[in-house]
């Protein structure tokens, strides 16, 4: 099985591709819109995109391919990110001078780096950062990033577990051209525009309430086609199959202007 994901080596992309599936050869890319080109050229069977941190929110660039592209959420991965400080192994917490990550890692860790008063820098990503410290050998910098990066790069971890909050995870979509297999518990996607008229949010979302469907997220986005207009993602309780939510989409679908299911599949 071959999956595209975001590379380099050490992200917690891969860790999520390990949740998914441990033997998979990884397709490592440079960009989010690149997995999806692989998932839709057949290159790969499967790609793995962030889509969701419980700090910093959602991944736009994510939701907007979800719009544009024919792909299916084919499951869903949370992972607990837990940000570690790594450096070379003779270097010393108290020689840092400056730090390396991604900017969303240097954001969940402010009060560590408040504490020690260091310059940090931003890297396209925490493995990305960690890598550079292996290849330039530099002797009073570290990375933030996950213990993987550590292990693949030959660094020694001096802090664990950095980040402000304690709950701290994200969430990845594996995407894929086909549907996931029926399961027990499942969540269904879908996407939505509505006709420009008073009330018609509330008409829209009502029609889960009368079938008594939880929504377990709803979130805009500027649909980029007109100022003020918007798409809406919708994540539901319950598969496609199960008539309620089958009667539930047969209706929204007479009440928007736009309606794009994204699919079922198993909930974390």
């Amino acid at each position: 099985m071959r999956v595209a994901l975001l590379g380099p080596r050490g992200t917690y992309s891969e860790e999520a591709l390990r949740r998914f599936e441990r033997n998979a050869e990884p397709v490592l890319c440079k960009d989010i819109e690149s997995i999806f080109d692989n998932v839709l050229s057949g290159s790969t069977e499967f790609g793995i995109v962030p889509v969701e941190n419980s700090l910093e929110g959602s991944v736009n660039m994510t939701l907007d391919m979800l719009l544009k592209q024919d792909v299916k959420i084919y499951k869903e991965i949370v992972i607990d990110i837990n940000h570690n400080l790594m450096a070379l192994p003779d270097t010393d917490i108290a020689h840092i001078r400056e730090i390396y990550s991604h900017p969303h890692a240097l954001a969940q860790c402010k009060n560590f780096l408040k504490s020690i008063n260091v310059r940090t820098r931003n890297f396209l990503s925490t493995a990305d950062a960690a890598r550079e410290i292996r290849d330039r050998n530099l002797k009073n910098t570290a990375a933030i990033a996950p213990k993987v990066a550590a292990k693949l790069y030959g660094l020694k971890i001096l802090k664990e577990n950095l980040q402000d909050e304690d709950f701290n995870q994200t969430r990845f979509l594996v995407i894929s051209r086909k549907d996931h297999e029926r399961t027990e518990d499942s969540k269904t996607s879908v996407i939505f525009s509505l006709i420009d008229k008073p009330g018609a949010l509330h008409e829209a979302l009502g029609i889960f309430a009368s079938h008594d469907i939880n929504l377990t997220k709803i979130e805009s986005r500027p649909s980029k086609k007109a100022l003020g207009d918007y798409v809406f993602f919708v994540d539901l309780e319950g598969h496609l199959e199960d008539t309620a939510v089958k009667d539930s989409i047969d209706e929204l679908k007479q009440k928007t202007a736009f309606l794009k299911v994204l699919g079922s599949y198993a909930r974390m």
